[in-house]
């Protein structure tokens, strides 16, 4: 009967029921099956029925069921099998750990439907829990009558005695299973371990060995021996026996208990380590009176812990070896590191045979020591030298073939090897291993150990060095990527320089087409990038040579290799570089210069002497190109401690070379062209009249870069009347349209001005139409002023001037007192060419006598950097500082102080100054000039500021 199945369930559902205890069940279990057999608890059982004058009784284990163990009265064949009749009874008992008193069961609601009650087998009954030695209910002794009955207190304590004697019998039957199962269980695992047993008597001295003990020592079944001293004489190894003798005397004087190592020494001369433990005993006074001890092979122990001992000292080396390997920083001092790992197996040196990247040579790198005796016998140097692909040798097999050569013996070595006689004998060797060095299926060279003695190579050395080779695999890649990256990096480097170089030269070429400043610029460009020192010459338009800049890298030398070049340049003969590259336009590379060229290159003895001052270990001159033609030379020298140029700083230098050419050909063009357009220029800017005692002064500056011909202009006439007109402008643009259009409207301004004689709005009016009607198609600036005097101005002694402008800027005026102004703030009119209809107003302001008035174009006042007012306030600032100036000085000091080197607008000025008409004209004025139609004024003028 299963408990699930027949047991009534605890009142609180949700306690957890005790049936179903692991610990419980694990309990009964252990008990029931270390029961002997049933006769003992027959026996009580029979005992109990008889005490309490019961018709049957029974002792049964409950574990997931309730057992019969033994019993009285009850049916054959039951015991040994589940309680059929009274299972469920007993489960209560079990599950309460209390007794069970039914003197009517079918009097009891718990019982009463159960089957044994209700078929009236089990009238009366009276259960005790059996209470196993952990605490656990473990099953119950019961009593049953099929009559009903009364239980007294008495009979239920005397069952609980009962119960106990079960309990103890149960207990007994297990612990004499377990003892006898533990006695098997040592038995073997003696057996197993070859563990023996001995034992000293300490009263008579005598040791007792077992079987096993006796096996240990080599001898056949069990042995005893008279004395521990005949024990250590006959069967241990003599350096042992103090030791021995020691410890036992301690353990012994303590009380206590001892382990000893030691050797035991065989019949057959074998020896062998055993470790025997040992625990003294005592009688009841304390005295010691025997040693018992066990005793145990530990010699293959021993040799496993040395074996793994020297793994973990090989493997610890191996260690530091990687680790100096992984911080090698060149492929030079990787034997040395290596050398320490492979002394680890015995070997005496190494060696590396490693390729050069990209398939270069094979290279031997051997020891510090090993490179010694090499030297000793050769007359090269031996560090990184360069080998022979040669399989005949084990380490050039090893690199050439990928695969491994172990040679652990002369005679091995020679069958093998034959070639390698003369080495094994110059070194002594008589070993050697070689290994090839393997990275991602590459083989990057070999590694050689080689021993002065015959080496036999187990598994555990070739393990050792193929984790050797497979370190040194790795470093070797990692140094050669190292040294790979570290030349793609310098390389790189200098190809930035040199394009850097290129485009500094590119820069200063075209940052000016002023030849001087140009060459300047690059001599102290190319040095010290390209050289120690260099120079230029270039051709005349004859074809001479002549020098046009040199550079030091010391700067305090620059005017020693100025008059170097100087002198050179006038005495060099047609067998000198310059000359040379200049005719052939060749390049001319140096990397010694000999000194008998020098000799027929520079006759002048003096001259050659400054040369070798300079230093010239190594030259390069190359020729300045353009358009097929050869202008020049750049020369380039070193001193010796520097070196020649290589090959790419050649092809740098050539192409400075070119690029300086065509610079050289442009600036040269530009010059001409410049030349040609400010003659242009200037032949259409005619000179101005001097009439009365007025002194006008023009000036023209074309722009600092380009050679296009500027727009601006200025004009002065007199009308038929001699009225004396000024004019300034500007056309729109900077080429050469803009000249032509300039000189149009120049033309027609001065045409239209003279033939009408009308005021300064009516001539621009007339030319906006004209410039319309003749589709001139431009658009210009321009200020028409008209100098005016009636008898009363002349009497008070002033004169008016009057203008007009065409978005032109506004006149400047410098009083004779020193005073410096614009003379109108007003918005100009339109430019010409824009509406040509509209209205144009005119200006009048009244001039002193000795005042100056100034018309100029926008490029005076107008910059990048600055707006117009700042420009026009700059000029007044300068004008007011010039006054008292001749009017020439004065021109001259505005243009250089407010005009630019490197201004883009070409710029034009008028000024004219009024002097006193009661006075002759100042001698700086010069003397009157008009056309020969005008009557010139007189010289002097009485009535000239009389009122």
């Amino acid at each position: 009967m299963s408990v699930p199945d027949a047991v009534p369930s605890p009142a609180d559902a949700g306690a957890e029921d005790p049936l179903r205890d692991a610990h419980r069940i694990a309990a009964a279990r252990r008990l029931l099956v270390e029961v002997g057999g049933a006769a003992a608890f027959d026996r009580l059982s029979g005992l109990a029925a008889r005490l309490v004058g019961a018709g049957h009784a029974k002792v049964t284990l409950f574990t997931d069921q309730d057992i019969v163990v033994g019993g009285y009265g009850l049916p054959p064949g039951v015991i040994g099998g589940p309680a059929l009749l009274t299972g469920a009874l007993s489960a209560i008992v079990v599950r309460e750990v209390a007794p069970l008193s039914l003197p009517e069961a079918s009097a009891d609601a718990r019982v009463a439907a159960l089957p044994a009650v209700t078929s009236g087998q089990v009238r009366a009954y009276l259960g005790v829990p059996l209470i196993a030695a952990s605490g656990h209910a473990v099953g119950a002794l019961a009593v049953y009558d099929p009559e009903p009955r009364a239980w007294s207190d008495d009979e239920t304590e005397l069952l609980v005695q009962l119960a106990a004697s079960v309990v103890a019998e149960l207990e007994l039957s297990a612990a004499r299973s377990a003892v006898g199962t533990s006695t098997a269980r040592l038995d073997v695992a003696l057996e197993a371990s070859s563990i023996g047993i001995w034992e000293s008597d300490l009263h008579s001295g005598v040791m007792y060995w077992d079987q096993r003990c006796a096996a240990l020592f080599g001898l056949e079944g069990a042995t005893e021996h008279r004395s521990l001293e005949d024990v250590l004489t006959q069967h241990m190894h003599p350096d042992d026996h103090a030791g021995i003798r020691d410890t036992m005397a301690e353990a012994i004087e303590t009380r206590g208990q001892f382990t000893a190592e030691a050797r035991a020494l065989r019949p057959d001369g074998s020896v062998r380590w055993v470790v025997t433990q040992g625990r003294v005993v005592t009688d009841p006074r304390g005295e010691p009176v025997r040693v018992l001890g066990t005793i145990l092979d530990v010699t293959d122990a021993r040799r496993q812990a040395e074996q793994r001992l020297a793994a973990f000292h090989r493997a610890t080396a191996i260690a530091e070896v990687a680790a100096e390997l992984a911080n090698a920083a060149r492929i030079e001092d990787l034997a040395e590191i290596v050398l320490r790992g492979a002394r680890v197996l015995g070997a005496q040196s190494s060696a590396l045979a490693i390729f050069d990247p990209g398939g270069g040579p094979l290279r031997l790198h051997m020891t510090r020591r090993l490179a010694d005796e090499v030297q000793e016998h050769v007359d090269y140097p031996v560090a990184g030298v360069e080998i022979d692909l040669d399989d005949g040798q084990p380490t050039q097999y090893a690199a050439m073939h990928g695969r491994r050569v172990l040679l652990s013996n002369r005679e091995e070595f020679l069958a093998r090897f034959p070639a390698s006689r003369e080495g094994l004998d110059v070194l002594n060797l008589s070993a050697a291993a070689a290994l090839p060095l393997r990275v991602e299926g590459r083989i990057l060279g070999s590694f050689v150990a080689l021993w002065k003695d015959a080496h036999p190579f187990a598994s555990d050395d070739v393990e050792v060095l193929e984790a050797l080779a497979a370190q040194i695999a790795l470093s070797v890649s990692r140094l050669q990527a190292d040294v790979e990256r570290s030349a793609a990096v310098a390389a790189m480097a200098e190809a930035n320089q040199r394009l850097q170089l290129l485009a500094e030269t590119g820069r200063v070429l075209s940052g000016t087409l002023e030849i001087e400043e140009q060459i300047e610029q690059l001599a102290e460009l190319v040095v010290p990038e390209l050289g120690d020192w260099c120079w230029l010459v270039v051709t005349d338009e004859q074809g001479r040579l002549y020098e046009l800049g040199s550079a030091h890298r010391d700067p305090a030398r620059r005017e020693e290799v100025e008059a170097y070049v100087r002198s050179m340049v006038s005495v060099m003969t047609d067998s000198a570089g310059a000359r040379v590259v200049t005719r052939t336009g060749e390049p001319l590379v140096m990397d010694t210069v000999p000194w008998e060229s020098v000799e027929r290159a520079i006759p002048d003895s003096a001259v050659r002497e400054a040369l070798a001052r300079l230093g010239a270990g190594s030259a390069t001159v190359v020729p300045l190109t353009a358009r097929g033609h050869t202008l020049g030379a750049l020369g380039l020298f070193n001193r010796e401690e520097r070196g020649a140029l290589n090959s790419d700083q050649v092809e740098t230098a050539i192409e400075i070379g070119r690029r300086a050419g065509l610079a050289l050909h442009h600036a040269r063009l530009f010059g001409q062209q410049r030349d040609l357009a400010v003659a242009l220029q200037r032949s259409m800017l005619t000179d101005p009249p001097e009439p009365d005692h007025s002194e006008i002064v023009v000036r023209y500056v074309p722009a600092a870069a380009g050679a296009e011909i500027g727009g601006d202009w200025y004009d002065a006439f007199l009308q038929a009347d001699g009225a004396t007109v000024l004019a300034i402008g500007d056309v729109v643009g900077h080429d050469t349209r803009a000249a032509a259009a300039m000189g149009q409207v120049r033309g027609l301004l001065r045409g239209i001005g003279f033939s009408s004689g009308g005021s300064p709005a009516e001539i621009l009016s007339g030319l906006d139409r004209a410039m319309q009607g003749l589709a001139l198609d431009t658009m210009a600036t321009a200020l028409v002023a008209r100098l005016e005097q009636d008898g009363e101005d002349l009497r008070t002694g002033i004169t008016r001037l009057r203008w007009s402008s065409a978005g032109h800027p506004s006149p400047a005026m410098l009083t004779a007192g020193g005073t410096a102004s614009m003379l109108a703030e007003d918005p100009s009119d339109l430019l010409l060419g824009v509406a040509p209809q509209s209205a144009r107003t005119e200006h009048v302001a009244v001039i002193e006598r000795g005042a100056t008035v100034l018309l100029y174009t926008d490029g005076l006042v107008e910059r990048r950097d600055r707006d117009l007012d700042e420009g026009t306030a700059e000029l007044c600032k300068v004008l007011e500082e010039c006054a008292g100036l001749p009017l020439d000085e004065l021109c001259d000091q505005v243009l250089e102080r407010l005009f630019l080197p490197d201004a883009e607008d070409d710029v034009a000025i008028l000024a004219v100054r009024l002097h006193p008409q009661d006075e002759p004209r100042p001698p700086e004025a010069g003397p009157q000039r008009v056309p020969e139609n005008i009557e010139p004024t007189p010289a002097v003028r009485p009535e000239a500021g009389s009122s």
